[in-house]
């Protein structure tokens, strides 16, 4: 997916992948695809749950495998977090073990690949930096 935002009609987006634009979807798409954003499911769910009262923690999940599985988002972990990333494009992660926040990185300009996946069929490939961002090593010091 090209991972321009915002996003400007997710009913199209969501039809153009195969799936049914339910309110839900469209809520969720909006909230993901508005900018690039990295949230996990319960600040999905807490984000939306005013808007949609009768929406349940399942339905969220469940978006989410269908948008991961149509090539929509990428799913990272980080601290035992999982995490979704509305940023499809190749680039690599920076993880703040204080207050959690989370930056895209540019792709590190290799072509060396290494050499135990020579027989693999690789797909992407994504890194997470760990660490403290500039504000939370401040605090720390």
């Amino acid at each position: 997916m090209d991972s321009s935002f915002p996003i400007e009609n997710p009913n199209e987006l969501l039809r153009s992948v195969g799936l049914r634009a339910t309110p839900q979807r469209i809520s969720i798409a909006k909230l993901l695809f508005g900018e690039a954003i990295h949230l996990t499911p319960q600040q999905i769910f807490e984000k939306l749950k005013p808007g949609f009262p009768s929406m349940s923690q399942n339905t969220v999940y469940l978006t989410l495998a269908h948008f991961e599985a149509s090539g929509l988002l990428r799913r990272i972990h980080a601290d035992g977090r999982t995490i979704f990333d509305s940023n499809t494009e190749p680039h690599d992660h920076a993880y703040c073990r204080q207050c959690g926040d989370i930056i895209d990185i540019p792709l590190l300009q290799t072509d060396k690949t290494p050499k135990a996946l020579d027989a693999w069929n690789i797909h992407g490939e994504s890194r997470t930096w760990m660490g403290y961002c500039p504000p939370c090593s401040t605090e720390s010091q």
